[in-house]
């Protein structure tokens, strides 16, 4: 396990997976490949933390880069607080509160949660269907497949080679859920998921093991009605046919379970400005109400988070240290349209003081630091600024 903070840098002398890691590199964009005079050839992580599994079994874990944080378990407590704010995160509410995250990786993390999120599958009560089966029986059942039956028994004319649908658990859903965790074993896990992965195995004895990863994922099928299979699903995928959670363009053997800062601090203060401003304001998130021109409507106007009463404040999250020229012309931009005096641009903590921006005709743009570590009672500071 190799731990890094967002765009540190690896070198081959660092990393004895590193021509792993450059392949990676090179068939996604979630890490860039670079050259320095005095170091050689590195890999530089960009703004997306989680973790890669490499096919080596290596894992890189990427953490935030937080202002005055070196603390590797909180840091990974708050990309876990993190992903249970993101609405889009299928399973986050398998991502307890109260995981040790001093002693298990973000990798650990996730296959727990998975584990988790199986185990409450089995406790729901698995789903039976029917399956086509095709197979060679001493018996006519079903639909005769005359070519195979002709080819395959020709010596064996007492047997039916036949297609027929049988009532049970053996769907794609269940081996492919039973290879997924055979691989997990295979892997490094502690006590405790060792535990639960053989229990859940046991629960699923009857069922055989994925033959044809490519071919079950085909037959399974998206069931409105339980979205828990879904959400197991799209993990599984994740697991077993080496997913990534993101967009991944290119080929890779490496599990990538990788998300970009700028959305997690996004949902992140947005959570918490529900929570902390509800009672004082209609809170809304990712509106888009008000465009950049009237005739034609054009150029969607979409602050982060709106807050209404008596009057409209602007809330916009940018995962930088300092506003750019551009940033403030955007916020100068919400303000009009919007007709709010008063925009805060919220950026993380970082050595820089907070300051305000005042226009003669009143408006108010303030660039706000937001302490990750204490994120709601940094932002209850807001209005006191």
């Amino acid at each position: 396990m190799i731990t890094i903070r967002e765009y540190e840098k690896i070198f081959p002398a660092d990393c004895p997976c590193f021509d792993e890691l450059s392949k990676f590199a090179v068939a996604g964009d979630f890490l860039s490949l670079g050259w320095q005079r005095d170091g050689g050839a590195y890999v530089q992580a960009k703004n997306y933390v989680g973790v890669i599994r490499l096919p080596s079994g290596w894992q890189i874990e990427i953490l935030p880069k937080i202002y005055a944080c070196d603390d590797v378990g909180n840091l990974r407590g708050l990309v876990v607080d993190m992903l249970r704010s993101l609405d889009e995160f299928a399973g986050k509410t398998f991502l307890n509160a109260d995981l040790d995250t001093a002693r298990l990786n973000l990798y650990e993390i996730f296959v727990r949660a998975y584990l988790e999120m199986v185990f409450d599958l089995v406790k729901r009560g698995l789903k039976a269907s029917y399956v086509l089966r095709e197979d060679n029986l001493n018996f006519f059942k079903g639909k005769l497949l005359v070519s195979e039956t002709l080819r395959r028994n020709f010596a064996h004319r007492e047997k039916f080679f036949v297609a027929f649908d049988e009532y049970g658990f053996d769907c794609p859903e269940h081996r492919l859920i039973k290879a997924t965790l055979l691989k997990l074993l295979r892997g490094n896990v502690d006590r405790k998921k060792f535990r639960l992965a053989n229990r859940l195995l046991a629960v699923f004895d009857s069922i055989k093991v994925s033959a044809d990863y490519r071919k079950d994922f085909a037959a399974t099928a998206v069931d409105k009605q339980n979205r828990a299979y879904n959400v197991v699903m799209a993990w599984t995928k994740i697991f077993l046919a080496d997913k990534s959670f993101t967009v991944f363009a290119g080929k890779s053997d490496a599990v990538a379970l990788l998300f970009p800062m700028e959305r997690l601090f996004e949902a992140y203060v947005a959570h918490h400005a529900r929570k902390n401003f509800s009672d004082r304001f209609t809170v809304k998130i990712q509106v888009a109400e008000k465009f950049l021109f009237d005739t034609p409507r054009r150029f969607a106007l979409k602050p982060d988070i709106l807050l209404s009463d008596d009057e409209t404040i602007i809330l916009d999250t940018k995962w930088k240290s300092a506003p750019t020229a551009d940033d403030m012309y955007q916020m100068f931009a919400y303000a009009t349209r919007y007709a709010a005096k008063k925009v805060f641009l919220l950026c993380p903590r970082s050595a820089d003081e907070n300051i305000s921006y005042r226009s003669d005709d009143g408006l108010v743009v303030t660039v706000f630091h937001v302490d990750l570590l204490d994120t709601g009672a940094s932002l209850k500071k807001l209005f006191l600024t």
